[in-house]
């Protein structure tokens, strides 16, 4: 427990700092600059592994607190460099006390932003009491497989940040062209990046479980769990690039309502589960069934999204009639 509080302390400390950094990261991308943030993100990573060998393993020596301790020097060295690049590009905004004007205008945002969060957090820590209830082997195995997952999952967020940053001003321009082309190519591109990340963690926890768990009945479980984390991040990365979309369009009752249902849906399945494939079968309904939803509603015309999608195929129409006329 004193590990795990020093570890709290050092993270909680600089999590404003964190948060600073991510707002800064969507603000250089949304520049179109991703090299910037590549090499920041490059220097942070290298300012931790030093920080932990020099914290944790010699000379100083502190355990998890150096761990800790590293891992936030290396986040106030990233989101400083970036506040760094902002001022240089002459994008970071003054510290001044906001309007209500725009207070209102950023619940409108942050408030459905947050049931949403909400309701996702709640089912990543049902699943984590599911896989408690089958055993400590199960909840050793599922450790290892959330991991895997949801690092594999970082390769999917650059799709979402493409979405959010292409389509909010086409949506605005209600240029529905640009809107449906750029959908298209990716969601193409969500298909392919989804086969090829999903086939990893598939490998590792087929073959490379060992790594991290030496118990014979761990690496069983996790390789037993491997197809369904294959079905998880392929899913998953297809439902970032929805999501990205859903966003972009400012959709955010849609998406907290079928959040909601999802994760209720989802909190019920995991009382019954008994195995960790079942368990995360239940993520992989949850995340697909919102993906199938989200693109059912922008081919049937709903939403802002699915709305100048339907307008400009109705333009489309009318002009192939008037040529054949």
């Amino acid at each position: 427990r004193p590990a795990s509080a020093s570890y709290i302390y050092w993270r909680g400390a600089i999590a404003p700092a964190a948060l600073a950094q991510s707002v800064c990261l969507s603000v250089l991308l949304a520049t179109r600059d991703a090299i910037t943030p590549l090499q920041i993100v490059g220097m942070a990573a290298l300012v931790n592994i030093v920080g932990d060998a020099a914290l944790c393993v010699w000379p100083l020596q502190w355990g998890c607190a150096g761990a800790a301790a590293a891992t936030s020097f290396s986040t106030l060295f990233g989101c400083a460099f970036m506040l760094r690049v902002l001022a240089r590009k002459k994008l970071l905004p003054r510290i001044r006390v906001p309007t209500k004007l725009e207070i209102r205008a950023l619940l409108e945002y942050t408030g459905p932003l947050l049931g949403i969060t909400i309701t996702r957090l709640i089912g990543f820590l049902s699943m984590q009491r599911a896989a408690m209830r089958l055993g400590v082997q199960h909840l050793a195995a599922y450790q290892i497989c959330i991991n895997s997952m949801v690092f594999f999952l970082l390769f999917g967020e650059p799709l979402s940040q493409l979405s959010q940053t292409k389509l909010p001003a086409l949506i605005d321009a209600q240029d529905g062209k640009s809107v449906l082309d750029i959908l298209k190519s990716i969601l193409k591109l969500a298909a392919i990046t989804a086969v090829a990340v999903a086939t990893l963690p598939y490998l590792f926890l087929t073959f490379g479980s060992g790594s991290f768990s030496k118990d014979p009945a761990v690496q069983l479980l996790a390789s037993q769990t491997a197809p369904s984390i294959f079905l998880a991040v392929a899913t998953a990365i297809m439902t970032v690039a929805v999501d990205g979309a859903m966003l972009a369009s400012r959709d955010f009752m849609f998406i907290l309502f079928w959040g909601t249902c999802t994760c209720l849906i989802q909190l019920n399945r995991l009382s019954r589960c008994t195995s960790l494939a079942a368990i995360f079968g239940t993520f992989t309904f949850r995340l697909g069934t919102y993906a199938v939803a989200a693109l059912g509603r922008a081919a049937l015309g709903k939403g802002n999204l699915g709305r100048i999608i339907a307008k400009f195929r109705k333009q489309q129409q009318q002009q192939q009639q008037q040529q054949i006329q």
